[in-house]
Formats: C-alpha cells, structure tokens, sequence
C-alpha cells in the first residue's frame, strides 16, 4: 500500500508519532509531508492550500489512503488536489481545541475558528481517531456546544455519525527509555521535561519548590525541556533561590536530557492541558515516580502515577497540592512504585491495532492493496 502521511504543525509529538508508525509499520511504501511547527494559527487555516500552490509532484500520485493530523487543512487539500479528491482519508487527533486552553495573546475568535476547522477536517475523512479518551469526549462536547449556537437548525445529525465513525487509538512510546527502568535512582533528583511554555506552567512548579526550600526539604532539579534557551531567563530569581539544588537549568542537549531521564527519581507535571502527554509517559517508561494533576488525560493514561488534586484556575490551590505531593514523594523511605509497563501503551503492543485500522479504511472505501 501507498500512504501520504501529513503532519501540517510537525511539533515534536506529530515528528515522535509519524516517524513511530512509518517505523513500526515498515510494510507500507510512506511518503511524509510535513510543514514547520510555527505560526499556530496560519497553519491550521492555510496548511491545505500551501501544499496545493507548491505543484508538489508527490501530492499528484495515486495513494491507497491519506492520513493527516487535525491541525492539516485537509479540506482544502482534496479540493485542490485531484488526484487526492477519492482517496481514503483517516483524521488523526493529537489534541482538540475545544478543551485547550487559550494563552492572554490568544482571541477566542481565533479559537472558534479552529474549531470549525476542526469540525471540517472530521467531517471530511473516512474515519477519525484521538490518542486518548479525553481527547475524544472533550471534541464532542465541546462541538456539541459549539454548534448549538449555530443559527439555524442544521440538517441531519453531522455529530451523530462522526461519533459513530471515531475511536481511541493512543499514540504509543518507543522503547527507547524501556531500559532504564532497571539503572539505579537518584531519589532525590526532580526532573522536569517539558516545555518551557505557559500551558505547562513551569511558574507552578518552580513556586512549589520554593515552599520546599522555606521549608527545609532536600531536593535537587533538573529543568530540561524545549524552549529552555528562551525562557529560563525569565526565571532567574527562582534559580538563583534554588542555588546548589539546580543540577540542570534550560533546553538540555541529547546526551543531557538522556542522562537525567535515566537517574531521574522524580518526574513531575503541572500542565493546564496534556491530551496524552509524551514527556510525561516517557519518565514513567523509564522508572520515574510521577507526580501529576489528576486533571486532563493523566488518570486515563497513568492510572498509578502520584496524584495531586490540583486546579487548573487557581494556580495558588494548585501549587500548594502539588509542593504537598513533592514534599511526600521526597520523604518517604518507600517513594511510590514506578508506573507498571502494561499500563503504557507501545508499539510492541499496538502496531498490530493500527496495521488494523489501515486496512480497515481502505478496505470499506473500495480501495485494493497493490
């Protein structure tokens, strides 16, 4: 079978899923298009017809199946393409806008915008898919809500059938941090391996182990993650009140970011929004205690990390759980065990399920493998 994979905001989770599936499924003859993961807001609206104005010649050949990220204009795509006009096409959820959140520099109209979009692209594909349960009952909600306020009455129930057409299908992890699941543990080490961005509220973290300081409690850090190199400057006076309990501070180079995800003791999270969250999942892979919100996807995807209650709108009440959680996490002689490896989803486990729903499209379209 030929395949088009397109990823229109190729951000590190699309690359780690694309690059994932075109591996573990080596049987497919793949061809990637991807665009660059800047300019949230003109990608989602003009990916579409960007691909269509380059005359791509690999856009012009004959697939057995498309399959595309939500954040792909998808149907200004097939309208511009001919060759792509009949083939089956499968809509892959990373996340949805209906239950991001929106940054202060953010319009809501632009949000309801890429909502509609959203809605479009499902409607348009033969099936859709989410990583996560979450991620899938929160789209719906959110555009039942959405189009409730529509007007007039719509015809025919467009939600209705979409649901009936979708599924949960988890991005899996790769084994590359399986290993270290055995390699002794700095219990002490606190590792944060996220974005430095405000959807995943580094500022929360870094208030609650400022309470641990004032308190006497012995840690160290190492806050690693993309965006780093920009924003950890913002943070100096948290740094420099930390001191000699910082091991790490900013973006962190290969070889450093796979030093500490192997020593790490504790990995923590305080996002507003994770559909799945990777980092996350690939700290517990690799034999982390996780401390996470129970909010967003964390309760569906690691039923046995350390819990906190927190709250994504009171960022004092959710600092206050969270240095509550570090502070038991530090001092307990039997810090809680890592999470099981059967409750994370790999392609060892999953490849099968996908080879699956590959088929599955194609075959209920009519089209025939080569």
């Amino acid at each position: 079978m030929r395949l088009l994979l397109l990823s229109a905001y190729h951000s590190a989770s699309h690359r780690y899923w694309c690059e994932g599936m075109m591996a573990a499924l080596p049987e497919f003859d793949w061809t990637l298009k991807t665009q660059p993961a800047r300019h949230f807001s003109w990608r989602v609206r003009a990916s579409g017809w960007l691909w269509a104005l380059a005359e791509d010649p690999d856009l012009a050949r004959d697939y057995d199946l498309v399959i595309a990220t939500s954040l792909t204009d998808v149907v200004t795509l097939k309208a511009c393409c001919p060759a792509l006009h009949n083939t089956p096409l499968w809509v892959y959820f990373h996340e949805n806008q209906f239950a991001h959140p929106i940054s202060q520099r953010q319009w809501t109209s632009h949000q309801r915008s890429w909502q509609f979009q959203s809605i479009q692209n499902a409607l348009c594909a033969d099936r859709i898919d989410f990583n996560t349960a979450f991620n899938h009952d929160t789209f719906f909600t959110g555009a039942r809500q959405v189009l409730k306020q529509f007007p007039e009455r719509l015809p025919g129930k467009p939600l209705q059938g979409l649901e009936k057409n979708s599924g949960v299908l988890p991005v899996p992890l790769t084994e590359r941090f399986a290993p270290f699941r055995q390699a002794p543990k700095d219990r002490r080490l606190i590792v944060w391996n996220h974005r430095w961005e405000w959807d995943k509220q580094p500022q929360r973290l870094l208030d609650a182990l400022a309470g641990l300081v004032a308190e006497g409690i012995d840690f160290e850090l190492a806050m690693l993650g993309s965006g780093g190199g920009r924003k950890a400057g913002e943070f100096d006076a948290y740094r420099q009140l930390l001191d000699h309990r910082v091991r790490h501070w900013g973006e962190a180079d290969e070889a450093t970011y796979t030093a500490y995800m192997r020593k790490a003791g504790i990995g923590v999270s305080c996002a507003l929004h994770d559909f799945q969250g990777l980092a996350t999942l690939e700290m517990a892979q690799a034999g982390a205690t996780v401390v996470v919100p129970r909010r967003v996807a964390y309760p569906e995807c690691l039923p046995d990390a350390h819990f906190y209650q927190g709250s994504e709108t009171n960022a004092a009440a959710d600092t206050a759980h969270l240095k509550e959680a570090l502070k038991q996490a530090l001092s307990t002689t039997a810090p809680a065990p890592p999470t099981a490896p059967e409750n994370l989803s790999t392609w060892r486990k999953l490849a099968d399920a996908y080879r699956q729903r590959i088929r599955q499209i194609t075959v209920v379209k009519g089209s025939t493998t080569r």
